[in-house]
Protein backbone atom coordinates (compact mmCIF):
# COMPACT_ATOMS: atom_id res chain seq x y z
CA UNK A 1 0.00 0.00 0.00
CA UNK A 2 1.23 3.48 -0.68
CA UNK A 3 1.69 5.93 2.12
CA UNK A 4 0.00 9.29 2.35
CA UNK A 5 1.31 11.86 -0.08
CA UNK A 6 2.80 15.10 1.07
CA UNK A 7 1.27 18.25 -0.39
CA UNK A 8 4.14 18.80 -2.86
CA UNK A 9 3.94 15.14 -3.98
CA UNK A 10 0.18 15.38 -4.45
CA UNK A 11 0.55 18.64 -6.37
CA UNK A 12 3.14 17.09 -8.69
CA UNK A 13 1.07 13.96 -9.24
CA UNK A 14 -2.04 16.03 -9.93
CA UNK A 15 -0.13 18.29 -12.32
CA UNK A 16 1.07 15.24 -14.28
CA UNK A 17 -2.44 13.77 -14.36
CA UNK A 18 -3.80 17.15 -15.44
CA UNK A 19 -1.34 17.18 -18.37
CA UNK A 20 -2.55 13.71 -19.41
CA UNK A 21 -6.17 14.87 -19.16
CA UNK A 22 -5.45 17.99 -21.19
CA UNK A 23 -3.70 15.89 -23.86
CA UNK A 24 -6.72 13.60 -24.34
CA UNK A 25 -9.49 15.35 -26.21
CA UNK A 26 -13.10 14.61 -25.37
CA UNK A 27 -13.60 13.10 -28.81
CA UNK A 28 -10.60 10.76 -28.33
CA UNK A 29 -12.02 9.69 -24.99
CA UNK A 30 -15.45 9.09 -26.50
CA UNK A 31 -13.95 7.04 -29.35
CA UNK A 32 -12.02 4.92 -26.82
CA UNK A 33 -15.18 4.33 -24.80
CA UNK A 34 -17.06 3.24 -27.92
CA UNK A 35 -14.19 0.94 -28.96
CA UNK A 36 -14.29 -0.91 -25.63
CA UNK A 37 -17.50 -2.63 -26.64
CA UNK A 38 -19.54 -0.95 -23.92
CA UNK A 39 -23.18 -0.33 -24.69
CA UNK A 40 -23.72 3.07 -26.30
CA UNK A 41 -25.69 4.35 -23.29
CA UNK A 42 -22.82 3.49 -20.92
CA UNK A 43 -20.31 5.24 -23.20
CA UNK A 44 -22.46 8.37 -23.18
CA UNK A 45 -22.78 8.34 -19.36
CA UNK A 46 -19.04 7.85 -18.92
CA UNK A 47 -18.37 10.60 -21.44
CA UNK A 48 -20.61 12.88 -19.36
CA UNK A 49 -18.43 12.06 -16.34
CA UNK A 50 -15.41 13.29 -18.29
CA UNK A 51 -16.88 16.79 -18.38
CA UNK A 52 -16.92 17.07 -14.56
CA UNK A 53 -14.46 19.71 -13.34
CA UNK A 54 -13.64 21.31 -10.02
CA UNK A 55 -12.14 24.73 -9.46
CA UNK A 56 -9.27 24.70 -6.96
CA UNK A 57 -7.74 28.12 -6.42
CA UNK A 58 -6.97 29.49 -9.85
CA UNK A 59 -6.88 26.03 -11.48
CA UNK A 60 -9.68 24.07 -13.09
CA UNK A 61 -9.10 20.39 -12.41
CA UNK A 62 -10.47 17.94 -14.95
CA UNK A 63 -11.51 15.48 -12.26
CA UNK A 64 -13.92 13.43 -14.35
CA UNK A 65 -11.49 13.02 -17.21
CA UNK A 66 -8.64 12.11 -14.83
CA UNK A 67 -10.83 9.50 -13.16
CA UNK A 68 -11.79 8.01 -16.52
CA UNK A 69 -8.16 7.93 -17.68
CA UNK A 70 -7.20 6.08 -14.50
CA UNK A 71 -10.03 3.61 -15.04
CA UNK A 72 -8.88 3.15 -18.65
CA UNK A 73 -5.35 2.44 -17.40
CA UNK A 74 -6.74 -0.11 -14.92
CA UNK A 75 -8.74 -1.83 -17.66
CA UNK A 76 -5.70 -1.92 -19.95
CA UNK A 77 -3.62 -3.44 -17.15
CA UNK A 78 -6.36 -6.01 -16.35
CA UNK A 79 -8.16 -6.61 -19.67
CA UNK A 80 -9.57 -10.05 -18.93
CA UNK A 81 -10.73 -9.02 -15.46
CA UNK A 82 -12.69 -6.15 -16.98
CA UNK A 83 -14.06 -8.37 -19.72
CA UNK A 84 -15.09 -11.02 -17.18
CA UNK A 85 -16.92 -8.44 -15.07
CA UNK A 86 -18.62 -7.11 -18.21
CA UNK A 87 -19.76 -10.63 -19.10
CA UNK A 88 -21.26 -10.87 -15.61
CA UNK A 89 -23.21 -7.67 -16.23
CA UNK A 90 -24.46 -9.03 -19.55
CA UNK A 91 -25.57 -12.26 -17.84
CA UNK A 92 -27.65 -10.15 -15.44
CA UNK A 93 -29.16 -8.17 -18.30
CA UNK A 94 -29.97 -11.33 -20.24
CA UNK A 95 -31.51 -12.97 -17.18
CA UNK A 96 -33.74 -9.92 -16.78
CA UNK A 97 -35.14 -10.50 -20.27
CA UNK A 98 -36.55 -13.94 -19.39
CA UNK A 99 -40.34 -13.64 -19.29
CA UNK A 100 -42.02 -13.77 -15.87
CA UNK A 101 -39.03 -14.94 -13.77
CA UNK A 102 -36.39 -12.66 -15.30
CA UNK A 103 -36.83 -9.79 -12.84
CA UNK A 104 -36.45 -12.30 -10.00
CA UNK A 105 -33.38 -14.00 -11.49
CA UNK A 106 -31.55 -10.90 -12.73
CA UNK A 107 -30.28 -9.62 -9.35
CA UNK A 108 -28.97 -13.07 -8.44
CA UNK A 109 -27.42 -13.58 -11.87
CA UNK A 110 -25.73 -10.18 -11.67
CA UNK A 111 -24.49 -10.64 -8.09
CA UNK A 112 -22.98 -14.00 -9.02
CA UNK A 113 -22.00 -13.21 -12.61
CA UNK A 114 -19.86 -10.13 -11.99
CA UNK A 115 -17.53 -11.59 -9.35
CA UNK A 116 -17.29 -14.98 -11.07
CA UNK A 117 -16.50 -13.29 -14.38
CA UNK A 118 -13.99 -10.94 -12.72
CA UNK A 119 -12.24 -13.82 -10.95
CA UNK A 120 -12.06 -15.88 -14.14
CA UNK A 121 -10.72 -12.86 -16.03
CA UNK A 122 -8.18 -12.12 -13.29
CA UNK A 123 -6.95 -15.70 -13.50
CA UNK A 124 -6.51 -15.33 -17.27
CA UNK A 125 -4.58 -12.07 -16.72
CA UNK A 126 -2.35 -13.81 -14.16
CA UNK A 127 -1.63 -16.71 -16.51
CA UNK A 128 -0.90 -14.29 -19.37
CA UNK A 129 1.72 -12.66 -17.11
CA UNK A 130 3.28 -16.07 -16.44
CA UNK A 131 2.15 -16.19 -12.81
CA UNK A 132 1.03 -19.38 -11.13
CA UNK A 133 -2.67 -19.56 -10.29
CA UNK A 134 -3.72 -21.57 -7.22
CA UNK A 135 -6.70 -23.86 -7.52
CA UNK A 136 -9.42 -24.41 -4.95
CA UNK A 137 -11.20 -22.11 -2.55
CA UNK A 138 -7.95 -20.62 -1.22
CA UNK A 139 -6.88 -19.69 -4.74
CA UNK A 140 -10.23 -18.01 -5.41
CA UNK A 141 -10.03 -16.15 -2.10
CA UNK A 142 -6.53 -14.95 -3.04
CA UNK A 143 -7.86 -13.77 -6.40
CA UNK A 144 -10.66 -11.82 -4.71
CA UNK A 145 -8.15 -10.16 -2.40
CA UNK A 146 -5.81 -9.30 -5.28
CA UNK A 147 -8.65 -7.82 -7.34
CA UNK A 148 -9.97 -5.76 -4.43
CA UNK A 149 -6.48 -4.61 -3.48
CA UNK A 150 -5.62 -3.48 -7.03
CA UNK A 151 -8.92 -1.68 -7.57
CA UNK A 152 -9.10 0.01 -4.19
CA UNK A 153 -5.44 1.04 -4.38
CA UNK A 154 -6.25 2.78 -7.66
CA UNK A 155 -9.21 4.56 -6.07
CA UNK A 156 -7.19 5.54 -2.97
CA UNK A 157 -4.39 6.99 -5.10
CA UNK A 158 -6.78 8.96 -7.27
CA UNK A 159 -8.91 10.32 -4.43
CA UNK A 160 -5.94 11.13 -2.19
CA UNK A 161 -4.32 13.12 -4.95
CA UNK A 162 -7.49 14.88 -6.09
CA UNK A 163 -8.77 15.73 -2.62
CA UNK A 164 -5.37 16.89 -1.43
CA UNK A 165 -5.38 19.40 -4.30
CA UNK A 166 -9.03 20.45 -3.96
CA UNK A 167 -9.02 20.86 -0.18
CA UNK A 168 -5.72 22.74 0.04
CA UNK A 169 -6.56 25.12 -2.81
Amino acid sequence: MSSALSLPQANLKMALWQVDADAMSSSDLYVWLNDTGLPHEVSIRLHELATYTKKAGNKVLLIGKILLIKIIEFVKAHPNLALGAAVGVVVGILANSIPFVGPLLAPLATVLGIPIGAIAGHRLDQRAQGKEVSDGIIGIAQDIIEIAKAFFQLMIDVFNTIFCNVITA
